[in-house]
């Protein structure tokens, strides 16, 4: 990819003026209330901000492109699934997370299975966010390295700090204003991009002939949308990142407008990249698929249009990247680091938490870099897939049903995501990985309430055997 000086320059300016906005909307955090939560006083703009700001990244713009190189049009089942997810949290869980009062997800299940849940669930939590990161950090150094014809190696060091600089000294508040912002300037260019590509796809031939069946919709089968759309959806709703987004509203009016804003934004973002990719199957079969949408806009836009593209796309990456590391972050931090350490002060937890975001980093790009010609959605599924044992505790949680004894939780949030886990390494399974881990954890949840009835009915029929034995029980 050959930059031009004007591509170049708008392409720093835009990223410059987007994390600039959200350093200088933060000014200075000085607690770790404030860095995980902005104060609880976020508007519903800055809801949404924080929530498209994580989820509008690598695998709804870069890994859909990807998919749709060889798929067509049946890649847009990620971001729509995105969309699902985000409606049906503003309708059923923005209520209970606003209302709950709580900073992590983790604290709403020590409030029920207690305190021995927590650490457990903070370790699945903290690995899903992880390999979602992945996703983010795959694409971000294959653009970085092509644009400015560097190593993969320099490349990672400049997205690391691009990163740090983005979440460091922001925090959640930080993170909003420059998700907003990203957002507005990405959904513009992908408009510009939507049409670009719409009038050069209308010179095509046949796209079919391209791409067999890319214009059916369930190219990929009936299976594969269900399980998208059931894995985003489950996926976000026990998600730390997106719920700490909804924690850090002023009201439950402003958590639960942020998601439904945050579903609009994020439904249609396939078809543009769906578009691109597909134009450039036609017209340049070389391109590598996880290029496709960086070269389109870097070779099909104007110089300026395309510089900006190019930096927004960037910073959609980092800000996802930014944005699922604070949610490790505060996760570790608040159910891990302070019991470890025993921290109680606001500057020790906020430092903690600073630390950690850039452990995690470090660990995300490490990861990434071992693992470069992976597909960008694996890691997306396989994120979504972990969260399988964490879900249905904390639904029943959410909605106090008794369903599950708090000495089966532990058991039921490890076999679940052990299911998962394994479900295509190990057992080679064609059963959706998010679905095996769903019914891993139904059976251990049915297990425990067996159990509770067998032990209840031995505990009555030895209260009835005891008392017909002593005489002087026959009054009581």
């Amino acid at each position: 990819m050959t930059v031009t000086l004007m591509q170049l320059a708008m392409m720093v300016a835009t990223i410059g003026i987007i994390i600039g906005a959200g350093i200088w909307s933060a000014g200075r955090i000085k607690s770790s209330e404030s860095f995980s939560l902005n104060g609880r006083k976020a508007s519903a703009g800055m809801v949404a901000g924080a929530i498209a700001g994580s989820c509008i990244g690598g695998g709804a713009t870069i890994g859909t492109s990807q998919m749709a190189f060889t798929f067509g049009i049946s890649a847009w089942w990620f971001t729509i699934g995105i969309g699902t997810g985000f409606l049906l949290m503003g309708l059923f869980f923005a209520r209970r997370f606003r209302e709950s009062g709580r900073e992590t997800i983790t604290q709403l299940l020590i409030d029920t299975y207690g305190s021995g849940s927590g650490p457990v669930a903070s370790l699945i939590s903290s690995c899903g966010i992880f390999f979602a990161a992945v996703a983010s950090v795959l694409p971000a150094i294959h653009i970085i390295s092509q644009l400015l014809s560097t190593t993969v190696y320099t490349a990672s060091a400049i997205l690391f700090f691009l990163i740090i600089v983005y979440i460091y000294f922001g925090g959640i508040k930080g993170a909003s204003v420059s998700g907003l912002l990203k957002s507005v300037i990405l959904w513009l260019m992908l408009f510009a991009i939507c049409i670009t590509a719409g009038r050069g796809l209308l010179k095509v031939d046949s796209i079919e002939n391209i791409i067999p069946h890319g214009l059916d919709l369930f190219a990929q089968g009936i299976w594969m949308p269900l399980e998208n759309v059931i894995s985003m959806s489950a996926g976000l709703l026990c998600a730390q990142n997106y719920a700490q987004a909804i924690f850090s509203a002023k009201d439950v009016k402003a958590a639960r407008t942020g998601c439904f804003a945050a579903a609009a934004l994020s439904l249609p973002v396939g078809i543009p990249c769906i578009m691109a990719s597909m134009y450039m199957k036609a017209n340049h079969p070389e391109v590598s698929p996880i290029m496709a949408l960086p070269e389109f806009a870097l070779h099909h836009l104007p110089e300026p249009l395309s510089g900006v593209t190019l930096g927004v796309l960037i910073i959609a990456l980092i800000s996802s990247i930014a944005g699922l590391t604070l949610g490790i972050s505060t996760l570790l931090t608040r159910d891990i680091w302070t019991r470890l350490f025993r921290l109680s002060g606001n500057s020790e937890i906020l430092r903690a938490n600073r630390l950690s975001v850039i452990m995690i980093s470090v660990l995300t790009i490490t990861f990434s870099l071992c693992h470069l010609e992976s597909q960008v959605l694996t890691w997306n599924l396989l994120a979504l897939a972990l969260r399988a044992g964490v879900f249905i505790p904390l639904v029943l949680a959410l909605y106090r049903i008794k369903l599950l004894p708090p000495l089966w939780a532990v058991p039921t949030m490890l076999t679940g995501t052990l299911a998962a886990g394994i479900a295509k390494p190990v057992l080679h399974t064609g059963i959706p990985p998010l679905f095996l881990g769903f019914a891993v954890a139904l059976l251990m949840i049915a297990m425990a309430n067996l159990a509770g009835q067998h032990f209840n009915y031995r505990v009555l029929r030895l209260m009835a055997e005891t008392k017909r034995k002593l005489p002087f029980m026959h009054h009581a």
